[in-house]
């Protein structure tokens, strides 16, 4: 696979640039870049009846959707699209505030993002009382605590898929059952596993949203919803609710990006030109992700006494994403390195502070992160590594494993 579909890339590419931060949004293919441009220039119009421009943008609308439940292997009636994954997910925050009273119990984990943990916080105003399950040192979930807070009866249960910190992904499925048989609502956050495989959503979820920007898309974001999860909390107050659907009211609100949608297409065109069939567009990018993953894995191995790769070992798989720190390089040095050698990589807490601050006390809880997708290449990779060697020639100390703390909690 190359990066031949995808302009930024090619632009990057032509000027001795690598584009390593794919963690944080992923870059267009040319089909949703047209078909982004096309709607705009000539099939631009609020959805509505009779007219055929309005029919349309409804048509491209219902199309949007289809093809994302498709992709999700689910039905139509159960995904949607929003603004971005942030704002869906304080969308259901609300929704579920309507079941939330004094004294419940919610549970969250030190191994997410902040848009997987501060809407549930926002809970407490109405009287929730909130547990953080805490990590290991590789930024597992602790299961004997999560269990133990199960044992709370919570109300709501948030957890992750995948770590865009440690690139890990969990067994969302187990965790989510059992959160099922306390009786909690089940939310996760699918945004960092979503470009990455094809996705099969355990029936004991209840929610989960994406981005679309993290899927070689625009700036979009999607939800999924279990047919119990619509019933119990998305009702049409009012008669007068645009289109008559209250998701339209709650988790959908307002006018949508039209052209976001035509751009979505265009990345569905990009996936059915890879396979036909997008879930296995999606496995075939697996394949080679996890190549490059192996191969970024066997450096960081062979560097482990002066780079701290942080998660689990990387003798273990993870997605192609990598956050780590040199011994003796403060973060923030190291970040301009790559910089310099025409890098974009990433340096902060990602938006995971608790997760950061748990792995990584040493530096305060800021590391540089590398993340690739399957426009990268192995030979991309090695220039990565050339500036991580270059940073590591003269380390003022190195990393032990007396240095890892044997217990990382909130």
């Amino acid at each position: 696979m190359n990066g031949d579909r995808f302009p930024g890339v090619m632009s990057a590419a032509s000027s001795g640039c690598i584009l390593a931060d794919n963690g944080a949004g992923a870059q267009l293919p040319d089909t949703a870049l047209e078909r982004m441009q096309r709607y705009l220039a000539y099939d631009n119009a609020q959805k509505g009846r009779i007219f055929t421009r309005p029919l349309g943008t409804g048509d491209l609308l219902t199309e949007a959707k289809t093809e994302l439940a498709t992709l999700l292997g689910t039905t139509v009636g159960r995904v949607g699209i929003g603004a971005n994954a942030t704002s869906i997910a304080l969308a259901v925050s609300r929704l579920l505030a309507t079941v939330v009273q004094r004294g419940d119990r919610i549970v969250v984990t030190a191994s997410d993002h902040e848009a997987n943990i501060a809407p549930w916080v926002w809970l407490r105003r109405f009287g929730a009382q909130i547990d953080v399950v805490p990590v290991d040192a590789h930024g597992d979930l602790d299961e004997a605590k999560y269990r133990a807070f199960l044992e709370r009866a919570p109300v709501i249960v948030a957890l992750p898929w995948a770590s865009n910190v440690t690139g890990t992904v969990f067994d969302v499925g187990r965790y989510a059952r059992l959160a099922k048989a306390a009786r909690a609502t089940v939310v996760v956050d699918g945004v960092q596993a979503f470009p990455h495989f094809a996705l099969d959503i355990d029936p004991a979820i209840d929610f989960v949203f994406f981005s679309a920007y993290k899927m070689y898309a625009p700036h979009l974001g999607f939800w999924y919803a279990s047919d119990a999860a619509l019933d119990r909390f998305v009702h049409c107050d009012d008669p007068n609710v645009p289109g008559g659907d209250a998701r339209y009211w709650t988790i959908e609100s307002g006018t949508q990006s039209y052209e976001g949608l035509a751009g979505w297409l265009g990345t569905v065109a990009y996936l059915r030109g890879i396979d036909a069939e997008p879930r296995r567009a999606l496995e075939l990018i697996a394949d080679y992700e996890e190549e490059l993953s192996a191969y970024a894995r066997a450096k960081f191995a062979e560097r482990r006494a002066h780079v701290r790769l942080y998660g689990r070992p990387p003798e273990r798989n993870r997605l192609p994403l990598f956050a780590f720190n040199v011994a003796g390089v403060p973060s923030l040095e190291l970040a301009e390195r790559f910089q310099r050698a025409r890098i974009e990589a990433r340096v902060g807490d990602f938006n995971s502070p608790r997760l950061l601050r748990s792995l990584a006390p040493e530096t305060g809880g800021i590391a540089v992160r590398l993340s690739f997708a399957h426009y990268n290449s192995t030979e991309e990779i090695d220039r990565c590594f050339d500036v991580i060697d270059a940073a590591g020639e003269t380390p003022a100390e190195s990393f032990n494993e007396s240095d890892v703390p044997e217990r990382a909690t909130r």
